[in-house]
């Protein structure tokens, strides 16, 4: 009876090893979440414990026939909110690419986009 103690005690000592198998299958799991955070927007900045960013839509883009706009709320050095729109297009013949950029601040963002509206309605 005691030697059967011993030999159990000696297994649960025993230090477990990983195999080859086993790292093929986590190195699949890994390249596979590489994979995947490659393909967000700003995937450096995706960490555990802001799940809150995760949560909430930061950007939106809007495409259309030659132009597209980005909506991007970020967040000044006083921890303000602020909205930054930024028009992009290519040029006539070079192709080169231009940017636009106006940034609305938290303040002015209802103000904005009721003249927004107002605009619109006016085009209509």
């Amino acid at each position: 009876m005691d030697e059967l103690q011993e030999t159990s005690s000696q297994l649960e000592k025993r230090e477990v090893f990983i195999t080859i198998d086993d790292l093929l299958k986590l190195s699949e799991i890994l390249y596979q979440g590489m994979l995947n955070l490659s393909q967000q927007r700003h995937p450096l900045s995706i960490r555990k414990g802001v799940g809150e960013m995760q949560l909430e839509n930061k950007n939106e883009i809007l495409k259309t026939g030659t132009k597209t706009y980005f909506f991007d709320l970020e967040t000044a050095q006083n921890g303000k909110p602020y909205l930054k729109i930024t028009e992009s297009y290519l040029t006539g013949e070079t192709k080169e690419q231009v940017r636009n950029t106006i940034i609305v601040f938290q303040e002015d963002v209802f103000k904005f986009s009721g003249y927004v509206n107002v605009m619109a309605k006016k085009i209509e």
